[in-house]
């Protein structure tokens, strides 16, 4: 309670939020910030109540328990939410003259905790979704992007509003895609018998929704990191300070320079957030690839999930019906004697009496007891001090160290580069083959296997062109794969460790991107 008594006395515009007529000051802030958004000015006291009243025509008891609303309005103008001047164009008796008169607005930080905590409580109900039809309008913003950089000279204010209209598209992909995920979190937790037949009603529409957002992201994001990697060729990193140089808006106390230096610093953030959905970093996988994994991992839990229930419908005893059973088997041992409860516990659960502990003795020695005797009746075992200090294997001397994980990680890291070496060696003796038939490919190593599928996997899920060629890339935007139509002819056998891959014969190329960001 001290904390959010301080924590008023630092942001008085929050103090609405905890006090008793929370709910009032609301609705004024509302009526306040309805009016804004229609492009209104001010509003008198008798038009905030009316409106206020209004809101409340369908829940009679809070009308009858609202306080006052000039009391209400002056509270919130003592904490700076609202701000007002004189009703000077009042007409009416002498008495409303007399008696003061305000119109109200909102303050701008006012309005914009208010704003902001309206679009908290519109979010708390929101499902988000994973907005495939995004993904083209994030393509053409990066285009225009692109074309305005790359011109002579460059068109800073075009590049200005595609950069804007870019970063907004990408906030919204990952808002919406938060939601999405935690929403599918929240779904795929079945409890009980309702949420099972709505989770069957769920399901087929859930994976089709998958099934196409990972569909159309393969697609996009080959092309989409293409030109992201044009733009950062054409200069784009070196000319935000330029774009953040056009319309600086100006602060009181703040100097021109360091609001340039303020908003170049945002546009970095955002072009690095925007390059982080296509391209890996040093600890963590592209975002597009991370949903991808997690829209696929929401699949496998899916059929996981229809498994079990279809087990439990459908099989005759299951554990749930087990534990029942014994609850019940236990619940009927009310007058039942104590051996036949402990032989059904020990049955049950294998958790058997307590033994009598010792030290050993020597064996004519007749202080041994019987296993069967309780701790209660037997006396006690004589343990030395520095065997209950110490234990029985501590030995003189220091502690022994703890072992160091170094070789271990270096181990790992050791592997880690070995497969990324083969695999970096697959890729370029895949390319280095030129446009080769898949018939011609031979006998493959487990990495070139590896390698030929994934970039089969990636051209495969793309539209041919009016040629009959498919062009992708990969997610990580290192290989440009091209697959053309052969002359008729036999399916290719591709051999491989694991056997052999039979597929209709075509040329593939594999081309490797090499630059700064390959």
């Amino acid at each position: 309670m001290t904390s959010l008594h301080g924590f008023g006395h630092r942001m008085p515009l929050v103090n609405y939020l905890t006090r008793e007529n929370a709910v009032f000051f609301r609705l004024v802030l509302d009526v306040l910030l309805e009016e804004e958004s229609r492009l209104g000015i001010h509003l008198p006291t008798a038009e905030i109540g009316q409106k206020v009243a209004k809101r409340l025509k369908s829940a009679h008891e809070l009308l009858e328990q609202m306080p006052p609303v000039d009391e209400l309005l002056d509270t919130l103008h003592g904490w700076g939410n609202v701000d007002r001047i004189y009703n000077l164009r009042r007409s009416g008796t002498v008495q409303e003259f007399i008696r003061k008169d305000f119109l109200y607005q909102l303050t701008p930080t006012g309005a914009q905790v208010h704003r902001t905590l309206t679009l908290i409580d519109q979010e708390l109900g929101a499902a988000g979704a994973l907005q495939a039809s995004m993904l083209p309008e994030v393509q053409e913003a990066l285009i225009v992007l692109v074309h305005a950089v790359e011109a002579a000279p460059a068109d800073l204010a075009g590049a200005g509003r595609a950069f804007q209209r870019l970063a907004n598209g990408f906030t919204q992909l990952t808002e919406n895609a938060k939601l999405f995920v935690q929403g599918l979190n929240r779904s795929l937790a079945v409890d009980d018998a309702t949420d099972v037949e709505a989770f069957l009603a769920y399901k087929d529409v859930v994976v089709d929704y998958l099934q196409t957002f990972i569909l159309a992201l393969s697609r996009s994001g080959p092309l989409i990191s293409g030109i992201i990697e044009r733009a950062e060729k054409a200069g784009i990193t070196a000319r935000l300070g330029d774009i953040a140089a056009i319309e600086p808006a100006p602060q009181l106390g703040t100097t021109k320079e360091e609001i340039i230096a303020r908003d170049t610093e945002r546009l970095v953030r955002q072009w690095a957030g925007v390059r982080s959905w296509f391209f890996d970093g040093h600890d963590r996988l592209p975002v597009a690839q991370a949903l991808q994994d997690r829209a696929s991992d929401a699949v496998n839990q899916i059929l996981l999930t229809i498994r079990q229930i279809n087990e439990q419908r459908f099989r005759r005893v299951d554990r749930a019906a087990d534990l029942v059973t014994l609850a019940t088997w236990f619940d009927a041992m009310d007058d039942a004697p104590e051996p036949k409860v402990s032989a059904l516990w020990r049955t049950a659960f294998g958790m058997y009496s307590a033994r009598h502990l010792g030290t050993p003795r020597a064996v004519d020695d007749d202080a041994d007891f019987l296993p069967q005797a309780s701790w209660w009746d037997g006396p006690p075992a004589p343990v030395s001090a520095t065997l209950r200090a110490s234990g029985p294997r501590t030995r003189v001397g220091p502690p022994p160290r703890v072992r160091s994980p170094r070789r271990a990680k270096s181990l790992l890291a050791a592997e880690l580069g070995k497969h990324r070496h083969e695999e970096t060696s697959a890729e370029q003796a895949l390319a280095a083959r030129g446009s080769v038939r898949l018939s011609e490919l031979g006998q493959l190593s487990d990495a070139e296997s590896s390698v030929l599928l994934r970039c089969l996997d990636c051209v495969l899920s793309v539209s041919r062109d009016s040629a009959g060629v498919r062009r992708a890339r990969t997610t990580d935007g290192r290989l440009a794969i091209t697959l053309a139509p052969a002359s008729a002819g036999p399916a290719a056998a591709v051999a491989m460790r694991g056997g052999q891959m039979r597929i209709a014969d075509m040329e593939l190329t594999v081309r490797i991107i090499t630059g700064k960001f390959a």
